[in-house]
């Protein structure tokens, strides 16, 4: 009986070595786009997998397996992200400086509508399959637009204690949104637009990046204090966190390897292990570009995508980092 002890403990260790040992994403060949100017959100399609790139006055549609830009979704004056509602064939691009949501068809990559009048400054933007609801977060009126992604109607909205900057749903009916002036996380039941819960994450500051893991219920909260918190979807308690780099905006969780990414401005990404039950740990760090600070992962193939300046590099691109 020792000996089949001592056999399967050296099995559990063997593997939890190699779980621990896997190698980080490494880069591949970037996608080339061209020109200057600012950009924000990069999100990757569930069906088609195309990557959607944000960059200014437009939104770039990539074909990572052709390595090129297919499309260009243009008048989309202050492009921050898309939400894809595949049921319905349908994305959603906000656009701050026009205070307006394009939606486009999926399948051809057209405009159908512009949902203008929409006030403040949509950015970030979710969509939420239980409600079949888009979610505009307005920064500026501390706020959501809750819009109808069958009609395409607005149904209503939920003032915020501020200004939302990032949020994830759990498929319950429920959408989490940071508010990044005051350091807490608000819980809103997608079909009462309801604030349900108020979660503090002191002693951390400015909330940007989320990511979720449905399976084990935690969600990941980027802090511009350099650290991800983890909180317990029931409670929203604390459960750890961990040191992150400078200027964090874009968090991704890969619930194939239970890796957490966190993006961030000073030019690198932090790579997060999740083990058994909380145990959580720094992985590494891979190398982008200063002010590249955000970006997708595509679940599927469990590439990151991340955009970024390209100076002296032919201008914008799109970097890759592959298993």
């Amino acid at each position: 009986m020792n000996q089949v002890i001592t056999l399967l403990g050296s099995l559990l260790l063997a593997g939890a070595a190699a779980f621990a040992a896997a190698p980080l994403p490494s880069p591949a060949a970037p996608v080339p786009i061209g020109g200057k100017g600012s950009w924000d959100y990069v999100a990757v399609a569930p069906t088609s997998h195309l990557v959607y790139v944000s960059h200014e006055t437009r939104m770039h549609v990539v074909d990572p397996a052709a390595g090129r830009v297919v499309a260009e979704i243009g008048d989309t004056l202050g492009v921050h992200g898309i939400a894809f509602a595949p049921e319905f064939n349908r994305g959603f691009i906000s656009c701050g400086r026009s205070q307006s949501v394009v939606v486009i068809d999926l399948a051809t990559g057209k405009v159908t509508e512009r949902l203008d009048q929409l006030g403040g400054k949509p950015d970030a933007i979710a969509y939420d399959p239980c409600s079949r609801r888009v979610f505009i977060m307005d920064g500026d009126g501390a706020k959501l637009i809750g819009v109808d992604a069958g009609t395409r109607s607005v149904v209503g909205t939920v003032a915020l204690a501020g200004a939302p900057e990032a949020g994830q749903v759990d498929l319950k009916g429920r959408l989490f949104v940071n508010l990044e002036d005051k350091a807490q996380v608000q819980v809103i039941d997608t079909r009462t637009l309801k604030v349900l819960a108020t979660w503090s994450l002191a002693p951390h500051e400015t909330p940007t990046g989320m990511a979720i893991d449905l399976e084990r219920q935690r969600l990941f909260v980027g802090c511009r204090s350099r650290s991800l918190v983890v909180l317990d979807l029931a409670t929203g308690a604390q459960v750890a966190a961990l040191p992150i780099g400078a200027g964090v905006d874009a968090c991704a969780f890969d619930p194939a390897t239970r890796r957490v990414y966190a993006s961030c401005k000073d030019g690198t990404v932090t790579v997060i292990e999740g083990g058994n039950g909380d145990a959580y740990t720094v992985a590494g760090v891979l190398r982008t570009e200063p002010g590249s600070k955000t970006m997708a992962l595509d679940e599927a193939t469990h590439k990151l995508y991340v955009p970024a300046a390209g100076v002296g590099k032919g201008g914008f691109q799109l970097l890759v980092f592959k298993p």
